[in-house]
């Protein structure tokens, strides 16, 4: 069972600018950017960068971001952190980057220090450093930042950077899923499922996949489709079991794309159909990874001895519309 994996948030700097949305409003904030406002300067930076009510101009962005960050405004220096991990008017600059975030996150910025945990965390321009990562991710944990949470109990829950600790990597992962963030209820799912630290319980561990997968988790998914699979908290749901590999096949999750395969092929769930069997072991056999890459291809030429050289093209053209459409089309 997949559930095993734990799950890290992950940091997408593209989608961490922010902006001080009452300064937005405010009819005088060039003037006030230009009289040396580092709130006005930051807030103008924003716009310029993210093109709202003007034509998105980086280089602007820049120029006024700069002003605002050199005079200590711990947003536009996270801003300007972004601004360069995303290579937006710049040369992707990741050094840069950790400089920016640093001085914001020794500011208390909540966000400015998830990102530097997780750049110690991933060695991105630093030497890795699990310690200075659960450092950084505890700052921002104790602000209440629902990512920082859930890879802090990550950290606790591999003795990463910290002393092993089950109860405290169950209070922060506890606290991040109170927020609803799916990493959390996942990571929490994982643990029930596998005794970790709690007493093995299938049912609560199936509660928590369930509401990471119903917000689209997909290692939830494949995962809740597992124990639904199984039976192995309650009754068998094959049906259930089938639409749970659909969605996390539909993300390109490819154990989920080789076990949908799998129900396809012998009509568990939902009707046998050899050709749509073909076609997700085939999307399967594609994208795995080598170690089990060579038993998915196995599988699927077993199944493709079921259909006629019409239906292996088919079946075939299948899948190649179901990737070149992003998963949108494929049946």
């Amino acid at each position: 069972m997949t559930s095993a994996r734990l799950c890290k948030a992950l940091l997408v700097f593209g989608c961490l600018l922010i902006s001080n949305f009452a300064v937005s409003q405010d009819a005088n904030l060039l003037k006030r950017a230009q009289q040396g406002d580092p709130a006005a300067q930051s807030e103008l930076g924003f716009i310029y960068a993210t093109g709202e009510g003007v034509t998105q101009d980086y280089a602007e962005a820049l120029r006024w971001i700069l002003l605002a960050a050199e005079q200590g405004n711990a947003d536009a220096q996270y801003n300007y952190g972004n601004m360069f991990a995303n290579g937006f008017g710049v040369t992707q600059n990741f050094a840069e980057a950790l400089l920016w975030y640093r001085k914001a996150a020794e500011q208390k910025h909540m966000l400015a220090q998830f990102n530097l945990g997780f750049m110690y965390d991933n060695a991105q321009s630093v030497q890795q450093d699990y310690a200075e990562a659960a450092r950084w991710y505890r700052a921002a944990a104790e602000q209440g930042y629902a990512a920082a949470q859930n890879n802090l109990g990550y950290m606790f829950k591999y003795g990463l950077g910290v002393r092993q600790n089950y109860a405290e990597a169950l209070r922060w992962l506890q606290l991040a899923a109170t927020q609803a963030y799916p990493s959390a209820e996942f990571n929490l799912g994982a643990m029930y499922s596998n005794g970790t630290g709690v007493e093995r319980d299938f049912v609560i561990a199936e509660k928590w996949y369930l509401l990471a997968a119903q917000r689209g988790h997909a290692a939830a998914q494949l995962s809740l489709a597992d124990m639904l699979s199984s039976g192995v908290a309650g009754a068998q749901n094959k049906e259930q079991a089938a639409r749970w590999y659909l969605a996390a096949a539909q993300q390109g999750d490819t154990e989920a794309q080789y076990k949908l395969g799998e129900l396809y092929e012998l009509g568990s769930g939902v009707p046998q159909n050899h050709e749509l069997a073909f076609m997700w072991t085939h999307i399967s056999a594609a994208l795995a990874n080598d170690t089990l890459r060579s038993r998915i291809v196995r599988n699927r030429d077993t199944i493709a001895r079921h259909l006629s050289p019409e239906q292996l093209q088919h079946a075939q053209d299948l899948a190649q519309r179901c990737l070149d459409t992003g998963y949108v089309s494929c049946n």
